[in-house]
C-alpha cells in the first residue's frame, strides 16, 4: 500500500517540523558562543568563558541530532520527491551541494574549536570559532537558497520534464532569495539567543547564584538581550520588506496571507476575519486604507485579490490564521526582550532597573525561546502552504511531484523523530548534570 498524496505531505510536513528545531539551533549556537567568549576575552573573565565551553558542547550533541534528522529528511525526499529531485535537480543540485560544503567546514572547525580550549589561548581560539559560524550560516543560507527558488522560479525552460539552464547561480539569486534568507536566518538567530537566555533565567530561578558568578550571569544575559533586540528590529524590518515584494511577485500568495478577496485599492486590512463560500471575508477588525500602505506605502496602492486566480490555485486559506497568530507572538517577545533590555539604562531610576532580574521578569523570559520557535514554525507553514498546490510554483503541482515509493510503513519516520528528539534531550540533560559546579576554565586568556 503506497501513501497517497495528502499522507506523503503530512509526513513531509512531520519531518521538517522537527528538522527545523535541531537545524535552528545548529544555525544559531555557533553565534552565540562567539558573543559570549567574546565577552569573556573583553572582560577577562574566564567563568565567563566556561559558559562558552559548556554551550560548545551542547552545540556538538545538537549538530549531531541535526545530521541525523537531515539524513532522514534527505530519505523522504528521494523516496517521496524524486519527480520534483528530476524536474528540478540542474538548479536545486546547486543548492544542496553548497549545503554539504558549508556543512563540512562547520563540523572540521567545530571538533577543533572544542578539542583546544586551554590549548589554544584567547583571541586565537576565539577566532577558530569564526569558520564555525560561517559555515552553519552557510548551511542555512544554501537550503534556504533552493526553497526561495521553488516558492518563485521565475521563468522557465522544460523539456522532457527537467529544468533547462545556463546560468543556475543566476536562477538561484534572487530577490526572492535575499528576503527569504535575511528574515529565516535571522530569525534562527533570534530564537536561539532566546533559548539560551530563557536557560540562564532558569538558572538564575532555580540556583540563585551569588558573587562572581551572579556577575558573569547577569552581563551574559544583557550581551543576549541586547543582541535579541537587534535581531528583532532586523527580522521585524526583513519581514516587512518581504511583505512588500510578496505582494507583487507572489500575489496569490499575499492575497491567501492577508485575506483580500477582490483586487482593489485603499484595501483595508483585516484582523481575524472568515472567509464564505460566496467568496467573501466575514468579520474581523478592519483598518481602512492600511493593506494598501502595507503593500505599497500608499493608500492608492492596488493589491491583488483572490477572485483574480482560479479557485483551484487558491492556496490554503488557513495561512491568514497562521500568519496573524505569528505576528501576535512576534508582538510578546519583542516586548519582553526590547523591556528586559532598557530595564539595564543606567539613566533608568534604580527602584526601575532593580526589576532586570526579580522573579516576575525572570519568568516572563522563560518562555521566549519555545515561543520564537513557534514563530518560526509558523511562518514556514505559511511560506509552504501559501505555495500550494504547487512545490515549484506554477511549474509544478504537488501531486505531480509526488513519486509514491514510501509504503506502510512510512510511519517509522516520525517514530524515528520522537526517538531522536528524546536520545537529545537526554543526552544534553546529562552533558549539564555531568559538567557539575561553574568554575573558571584554566589557561583560556
Amino acid at each position: 500500500m503506497e501513501l497517497s498524496t495528502d499522507a506523503a505531505r503530512a509526513l513531509m510536513a512531520d519531518s521538517l517540523a522537527f528538522h527545523i528545531i535541531f537545524a535552528l539551533f545548529g544555525v544559531g549556537l555557533p553565534l552565540v558562543i562567539l558573543l559570549i567568549e567574546q565577552l569573556g576575552l573583553r572582560r577577562k573573565d574566564p567563568l565567563i568563558i566556561e559558559h562558552a565551553r559548556r554551550l560548545s558542547y551542547a552545540t556538538i550533541i545538537l549538530v549531531v541530532a541535526g545530521v541525523a534528522s537531515g539524513t532522514i529528511v534527505a530519505i523522504q525526499m528521494s523516496l517521496m520527491w524524486g519527480n520534483l529531485i528530476e524536474f528540478g535537480g540542474p538548479i536545486l543540485g546547486l543548492a544542496f551541494g553548497w549545503e554539504g560544503y558549508t556543512f563540512m567546514i562547520e563540523a572540521v572547525f567545530l571538533a577543533f574549536y572544542v578539542t583546544t580550549w586551554g590549548k589554544i589561548k584567547g583571541w586565537k581560539h576565539w577566532l577558530i570559532g569564526l569558520p564555525v559560524a560561517i559555515g552553519s550560516f552557510g548551511s542555512a543560507f544554501a537550503i534556504t537558497l533552493g526553497n526561495a527558488w521553488m516558492q518563485n522560479p521565475g521563468v522557465l525552460a522544460v523539456v522532457d520534464g527537467v529544468v533547462q539552464t545556463n546560468n543556475p547561480v543566476g536562477d538561484l539569486f534572487t530577490k526572492t532569495a535575499f528576503y527569504m534568507i535575511s528574515h529565516s536566518v535571522a530569525g534562527y538567530y533570534l530564537a536561539t539567543i532566546l533559548c539560551v537566555l530563557g536557560v540562564y533565567a532558569f538558572y538564575m530561578l532555580r540556583y540563585k547564584p551569588l558573587g562572581k558568578d551572579q556577575a558573569a550571569v547577569k552581563q551574559i544575559m544583557f550581551r543576549l538581550s541586547a543582541t535579541a533586540v537587534f535581531f528583532v528590529a532586523v527580522t521585524a524590518g526583513m519581514g516587512h520588506f518581504q511583505t512588500q515584494y510578496l505582494a507583487e511577485s507572489q500575489p496569490r500568495k499575499f492575497a491567501a496571507i492577508e485575506l483580500n478577496e477582490e483586487t482593489r485599492t485603499h484595501a483595508p486590512y483585516i484582523i481575524g476575519g472568515h472567509w464564505r463560500e460566496d467568496g467573501t471575508v466575514e468579520g474581523g477588525i478592519r483598518i481602512p486604507n492600511m493593506l494598501s500602505v502595507l503593500a505599497g506605502d500608499s493608500p492608492s496602492t492596488e493589491v491583488k485579490g483572490l477572485q483574480d486566480f482560479p479557485k483551484e490555485t487558491w492556496p490554503m486559506l488557513f495561512v491568514n490564521v497562521l500568519f496573524e497568530s505569528k505576528l501576535l507572538l512576534v508582538a510578546v517577545i519583542s516586548s519582553v526582550s526590547i523591556l528586559f533590555t532598557v530595564l539595564h539604562f543606567k539613566k533608568l531610576h534604580s527602584k526601575l532597573r532593580e526589576w532586570r532580574y526579580k522573579r516576575p521578569m525572570l519568568l516572563m523570559l522563560l518562555p521566549l525561546g519555545p515561543i520564537a520557535i513557534v514563530i518560526i514554525e509558523l511562518g514556514w507553514m505559511v511560506a509552504e502552504f501559501g505555495r500550494q498546490p504547487f512545490v515549484v510554483n506554477g511549474y509544478m503541482r504537488t501531486s505531480q511531484a509526488f513519486s509514491g515509493q514510501v509504503g506502510s510503513w512510512g510511519h517509522i519516520f516520525p517514530v524515528l523523530f520522537i526517538v531522536l528528539f528524546v536520545i537529545t534531550s537526554v543526552a544534553l540533560w546529562l552533558l549539564f548534570k555531568k559538567q557539575g559546579k561553574l568554575k573558571p576554565t584554566k589557561g583560556v586568556l
